[in-house]
């Protein structure tokens, strides 16, 4: 853990109101203020994506609450006087984050929504890219705001790719399943 406090502390070093800011913007684009963006997307262009993106969240927001529970780590803010809280104050435990989560699936499931409609080797590198640098940067802004332990981010984004790769699963055989459907009509 001194390594993790060592982390956060390099991170807020650095302090500017700047960052502050920037990184509390960051941290809500990953909550379910992003969530709830994406599904409303989605119910204007694929109707489908947001109802397997709201089960796998609401799935995987229900096992980080009981996993939060059942390990009960202290946020960092709590455990040394050397982190600032910045920003909200939170009163859960920290790990894993929830924010990380949240932000996981939302990259999983915007991009295969964006695979689907762009098929360039070229494109789906880009969309690969931006993804995984908007993950990138809600991690480090729930470090930077003293809210979470590397491993904290590292097992949300871990458990967030489980749920992810589970919930485009079932919409694949939802999808199969319907077109067999279809075709024992036809």
């Amino acid at each position: 853990m001194e390594f993790e406090i060592k982390i956060i502390e390099f991170l807020q070093a650095g302090r500017t109101p700047f960052f502050d800011v920037s990184f509390q913007v960051i941290s809500l684009i990953g909550s379910y203020v992003g969530a709830v963006a994406l599904v409303i997307f989605f119910l204007f262009f694929k109707r489908k994506y947001a109802f397997f993106f709201l089960l796998t969240y609401g799935f995987a927001y229900l096992t980080q609450s009981i996993m939060k529970n059942a390990i009960m780590r202290e946020r960092p803010f709590n455990v040394s006087d050397t982190i600032a809280n910045i920003g909200d104050t939170v009163t859960s435990f920290s790990m894993p984050s929830g924010h990380v989560i949240c932000a996981t699936l939302i990259a999983i499931f915007l991009g295969a929504y964006l695979f689907s409609i762009y098929k360039k080797k070229g494109s789906r590198a880009w969309i690969t890219l931006a993804l995984i640098v908007y993950v990138f940067l809600v991690m480090l802004s729930r470090m930077y705001l003293g809210k979470h332990f590397l491993t904290d981010v590292l097992a949300g984004a871990g458990a967030a790719i489980v749920f992810g790769i589970l919930g485009l699963l079932l919409m694949y055989f939802y999808d199969k399943r319907k077109q067999n459907k279809k075709e024992k009509v036809e």
